[in-house]
């Protein structure tokens, strides 16, 4: 008895340890790598932990280029595991004329209760 005791006290502390290493998984999806200036474009982001999706989370989405932040997307708190949008709709405009030929990343940085902060890329070149 005092063997299964101590066993379930070694589980029990290992758990936490193990809530605290996993990671989330995020996945950026656009429709293509090179979107038309002043057109439609979607992309969505998906979000897992442990390979299941998760509740719900919170996305701040931006571009960068060369790795500095050039252009906000938004920040966005989602119920469910994907986010979806179109830039060249209302409320979301289109790549600028600008924007054309620069190599840019869609960067979503995305934060769940309780684990680390979890970051993904999707690189673009207007045209």
């Amino acid at each position: 008895m005092r063997r299964l005791l101590v066993l379930l006290a070694l589980l029990l502390a290992a758990a936490p340890a193990q809530a605290a290493t996993a990671r989330l998984h995020v996945v950026i999806v656009g429709q293509n790598h090179a979107p038309l200036v002043n057109h439609k474009w979607h992309y969505s982001v998906t979000v897992t932990a442990n390979a299941k999706p998760v509740a719900g989370f919170h996305i701040h989405l931006r571009f960068l280029f060369n790795g500095i932040p050039v252009g906000e997307v938004g920040v966005h708190t989602v119920k469910g595991s994907v986010w979806r949008e179109t830039f060249g709709t209302p409320g979301s405009p289109p790549f600028p004329p600008a924007s054309r030929g620069q190599r840019l990343v869609l960067q979503a940085i995305v934060t769940v209760k309780g684990y680390p902060v979890a970051k993904a890329g999707w690189w673009v070149v207007p045209r």
